[in-house]
């Protein structure tokens, strides 16, 4: 009997520590925070604008991207740049800067190209808000080896 009752309690100290676990992790950044006015009613998406690099510009392997544009929203919560390879969507740059609570982030960062053949590649910069609306731009560009 007195194993029976050890494992109950283990069993409750197990289930408090979980119990427990949960309440941090849903508490830490929640897309509706108590103390900001996020209206579940935010239709709108981030704007993202990207200024660098242009349109199927060129590089060649080795040269420096650099990797510029404008994000604005009326409270971002997250933010991607991406440049993807078109052939097989290969992830060649990631960054995630930290963008929580702003309005507005400027993006200026670089990439150091680094390829063996011809490349398409995608800059892709999507941003998403504490409503879940998602707003993006992308930019293709060649890379010669």
């Amino acid at each position: 009997m007195q194993l029976k009752s050890h494992s109950i309690n283990m069993t409750k100290t197990q289930l408090f520590s979980i119990f427990f676990s949960l309440v941090l992790v849903f508490s830490s950044c929640k897309k509706e925070d108590d103390d900001h006015d996020h209206s579940t009613t935010d239709k709108s998406k981030p704007v993202v604008t990207i200024s660098s690099p242009t349109a199927m510009q060129v590089y060649n392997s080795g040269d420096t991207v650099r990797i510029k544009g404008l994000v604005t929203d009326a409270s971002l919560h997250e933010l991607l740049i991406r440049i993807v390879k078109d052939s097989d969507q290969t992830e060649l740059f990631r960054a995630t800067p930290v963008v929580h609570d702003m309005t507005s982030y400027t993006v200026d960062t670089y990439w150091k190209s680094s390829v063996t053949d011809h490349t398409n590649a995608t800059l892709i910069i999507s941003a998403e808000d504490h409503s879940s609306n998602i707003g993006s731009d992308t930019v293709r560009i060649h890379i010669m080896p």
